[in-house]
């Protein structure tokens, strides 16, 4: 049986987020996780705010491939959400190492 996680999800009248923990990300994916994910989602502090339409499935997938069900708390506004105020994912700046290309390897079939 799969260990479950919960998440956040924040939606406005026109898109949703999954708000996820950097350090999560670090845990489940690696040091250049930024590099399975579009400059559509967000981050603020230690958050990543993941689109819907193509970074959460992604996530979702990942998590599913590492024995983890991820589970949902739903917040939702009528109004055009903050998050869209937030910065935009930023991309990897350095190299991937060759341990993580052994890894992406691993991911890229998933999404």
């Amino acid at each position: 049986m799969p260990k479950t996680k919960t998440f956040d999800v924040y939606s406005d009248p026109g898109h949703s987020w999954i708000r996820v923990e950097i350090g999560f990300l670090e845990r489940l994916i690696g040091h250049y996780w930024r590099q399975n994910f579009t400059p559509f989602s967000y981050e603020r502090g230690e958050w990543v705010f993941l689109e819907e339409d193509v970074d959460a499935s992604r996530f979702v997938n990942c998590c599913r491939a590492n024995g983890i069900e991820p589970k949902w708390r739903v917040h939702h506004t009528k109004k055009r959400s903050r998050i869209r105020d937030y910065s935009a994912l930023s991309p990897v700046t350095e190299r991937p190492t060759h341990e993580f290309r052994q890894l992406e390897g691993f991911l890229n079939p998933l999404f």
